[in-house]
Order: C-alpha cells, then structure tokens, then sequence
C-alpha cells in the first residue's frame, strides 16, 4: 500500500509543474518536473526489496535523467536515458511473468498501438531512425511484459499503456503532426504511468509469494 501522504504530494507535486508549463521554460523548471519522479524513487528505495527494489529505483531514477535532459532539448539523451528506464521495468516484468490466455487481448492492443505509431512517425524521424525504433521496440516490450504480470495487477498494465500513450504523442508531436496542448496531455499520461506501475508493483509486492523478491 502507498502511505497516505504520497499521493496528495505526488499529485501536488505533478499538477503544480503541468500547471507550470505555460511559462516553460524558468528557472527551478527542471527539478519541478522531476519532483514527483523523485517521490516515487523515494519510496521505491524505502518501500521494496531485492531485485524489486534495485530494478524499480533505476527504473525512477533513469526515468527521472531523462526528464531533466528532455526539459532541456536534449532529446538523444533523454531518450537513452528512458530505453535504460524502459529495460528496467521489463527486467522486473519478466520476472513476475505468467502465462495467461486471458492476456492475449493486452498483448495484441499493445502491438497494434506501437505498430500504428511506428508506421505514423519513422518515416519523419531521419537520423534518429536507429535510436526511435530501439525505443519504441523497448516500450512495446515493456508494455507486453506488462501485461504478462503475475501479480494480475491491472494497475501495472493501465501505467505501461498510459506509458505508451504519453511516449506516443511525444513522437507524434515531433516527427510527425506537433498539436495543441501536447505538452500538458503528454505530462499528465506520464505521471500516471509512473504512479500506478509503482502503485502496482508494491501492491504485488505485499503477496505472500513475493516476499523474497
């Protein structure tokens, strides 16, 4: 369970920066946004064990990196630093794994929507080909494996497409058609994400037969 002062201050937290975009950017800008993402760290270092512990607090704490470089239009490395994150999670996904029929929907919906992006953005991204096809096979990896997850949280699965939904129009925005409001839709999917795949994790966590993890 979260304690029940995190979500109000990661919610706060969260809300104050998207709020905050309009005079984008400002000093203090970069440690805004990754505030919420720091909270979320925080607990994962205090509130999981073993493998658990170490895969979701780098999992934070790339995803936290590649927040500051994003925010300073350093889109190569932030998108290097969020393949790392990516892979994290999909090294803790698999571990909980299990095979289910009734996961077959999740998987498919995950390919058809990273397939769709795929098909809208590649042909733009130029130079960055090589590097935007790594991530977006990383996040289609980790959406699957979201969706494998033993625990049958669907908080975990809800955060990976959230997830995919927020990295998605970012991609769309800049290689394919840049839209109004991007920015605060894009911001708010991604802070749902993180929150309910931690939320999901350390629900999972609290069962019996992951005492050990």
């Amino acid at each position: 369970m979260l304690p029940r002062w995190l979500l109000p201050a990661y919610i706060g937290s969260a809300a104050l920066y998207v709020a905050s975009l309009y005079y984008a950017p400002y000093t203090g800008d970069v440690l805004l946004k990754v505030a919420p993402i720091l909270l979320l760290l925080s607990l994962a270092v205090t509130g999981l064990r073993g493998r658990t512990r170490v895969l979701m607090s780098l999992a934070l704490l790339f995803s936290g990196c590649g927040d500051a470089l994003l925010a300073r239009n350093l889109f190569a490395p932030g998108l290097g630093s969020f393949l790392v994150a990516q892979l994290c999670y999909v090294g803790h996904f698999l571990e909980q794994r299990q095979y289910d029929v009734r996961a077959r929907s999740r998987v498919l919906l995950v390919f058809v929507v990273c397939g769709l992006v795929c098909s809208l953005i590649l042909p733009n991204t130029g130079e960055m080909l090589v590097p935007v096809t790594l991530y977006m096979v990383a996040l289609a990896m980790m959406g699957v494996t979201a969706a494998l997850y033993g625990a049958a949280s669907h908080l975990i699965f809800y955060g990976a497409l959230s997830f995919i939904l927020s990295d998605s129009m970012i991609a769309i925005d800049r290689f394919n058609t840049p839209f109004e409001g991007a920015q605060y839709l894009i911001m708010v999917t991604y802070y749902a994400a993180q929150l309910m795949i931690l939320w999901g994790v350390m629900g999972a966590a609290e069962a019996p037969d992951n005492q050990t993890q």
